[in-house]
């Protein structure tokens, strides 16, 4: 299959020197002839009785991607597909997303796990689920609802007051320490395993 200014196309016959494509819509003309190998389009296009799709062709572009990699090395499945579709701009609708408000280049935590910096993600969300089972009450009135944050910013407040006396902060779940630590030895042999390998264990 070969995507092309928004149209799909698929196979229809083809010779020695060259490959007669077809619109992927059956009800549509559309053909087009390319090399052998499908990447040269030797005759344009004919006209097509459709609007394009520019949408459809990054998810073919994709497809022939994975297949490609795939009959190239001999990763396993499931690390082809991860490493493929991370940064595929398609949302779970199968849409294009948005530009993120902030860019995928900041996303990476590596440098934060190699230094030991905390990741903030992690501290909000366990914040907002021990401040949830607090409330206790999916729906509180405002009175309510202010009050319960009236009593945690007061525990905040002698919290962060504790901690120029020497005062330790509480430490994490036994299970999330042995957590953070597995992804740190990961990290640091990065340098010592298999790339393949690597993902597979990080995944």
């Amino acid at each position: 299959m070969l995507g092309s200014e928004g149209y799909i196309y698929t196979l229809k016959r083809k010779n020695d020197v060259k490959l007669i494509i077809r619109c992927q819509n059956r009800d549509c003309k559309g053909r087009c002839h390319t090399n052998p190998t499908m990447d040269a389009i030797v005759s344009g296009p004919t006209e097509h009785y459709h609007a394009p799709k520019p949408d459809l062709v990054p998810v073919l572009e994709l497809k022939n991607k994975i297949k490609s990699r795939a009959a190239e090395t001999e990763e396993p499945s499931s690390t082809i597909l991860h490493s493929t579709m991370r940064y595929f701009p398609l949302d779970a609708a199968g849409t294009s997303r948005k530009e993120p408000l902030f860019p995928i280049e900041i996303w990476n935590i590596y440098d934060r796990t190699v230094t030991n910096i905390p990741r903030s993600n992690k501290s909000i969300e366990g914040w907002h689920n021990t401040f949830a089972r607090r409330v206790a009450i999916v729906h509180p009135s405002n009175t309510k609802l202010t009050e319960k944050i009236r009593r945690e910013q007061s525990k905040f407040e002698v919290d962060i007051a504790q901690i120029p006396q020497g005062q330790e902060p509480k430490p994490k779940k036994l299970k999330y320490r042995k957590l953070d630590e597995r992804i740190k030895r990961l990290v640091d042999d990065y340098s010592n395993v298999n790339l393949s390998e690597y993902l597979k264990d990080y995944l």
